[in-house]
Order: structure tokens, then sequence, then C-alpha cells
């Protein structure tokens, strides 16, 4: 994995790492999904209005964020267990409008419990 920032989220203890961005394409980032205890999905300066919603699939895996699910910055977190996921390691997030809208200013993937090694 790519080294680590200086630190976005000190306070929380975790930084966001390029390597592990995400995007509307799915991408094999690099790691062994089922290899990370836990996944922490990330969006941020994000915005999510009526029933629209913002999806990652981690390796198989869906993680939907709705609007109450974003702070006041647009910034919402939340988990998935790498050993839920499937074989493929490929991620990436959809939006689905609903009768509401959505953007996403940034979204990533954190390792939280590494387990065994992290590289295909």
């Amino acid at each position: 994995m790519a080294a680590r920032s200086t630190g976005v989220f000190p306070r929380e203890k975790f930084d966001l790492d390029d390597q592990l961005e995400v995007t509307t394409s799915d991408a094999d980032l690099g790691i062994t999904l089922k290899n990370v205890g836990t996944i922490r999905c990330i969006l941020l300066g994000s915005t999510i209005t009526g029933d629209a919603t913002v999806t990652f699939n981690v390796g198989g895996r869906d993680v939907v964020f709705g609007a109450n699910d974003l702070d006041v910055n647009g910034v919402g977190i939340a988990y998935v267990r790498g050993a839920l996921c499937d074989a493929d390691d490929l991620v990436k997030y959809t939006i689905a409008a609903g009768t509401g809208s959505a953007t996403v200013g940034a979204a990533y993937l954190d390792a939280v419990d590494n387990v065994g090694c992290l590289s295909h």
C-alpha cells in the first residue's frame, strides 16, 4: 500500500490514501479485500437529497448512503467486513437519483483492520 498522508482525519485515527480512491468505474485497487478485517467506506464533500443514494460496491458487497448518512460537511462513513467480499476485488460507487439528487466530492476506502497480506 502507498505511504500514508499526514492526516485528513487525525482525531478519528485514519488518513486518506490516493491509491484507495474510489470512482464510478470498476477498479482493482491492488488489495485483496477478503484479507482486510474491516473496510471503511468514506464520502467527502458530497450531497444527497430526497431518496437519492450513493452505493459503494466493495468486492460484491453494497454499502448504501442516503441523505441522513451525511454530516453537515457532506462526509459519510460506513463499514463492511472484508471477509464478506467476493474474490473479484473490484470497487466503485454509483449514484441513483430517485426523486432527489446526489453528488460525490470524493470517495475512498480505508483498510481499518489489516489481516495478512494486502496485495495480490
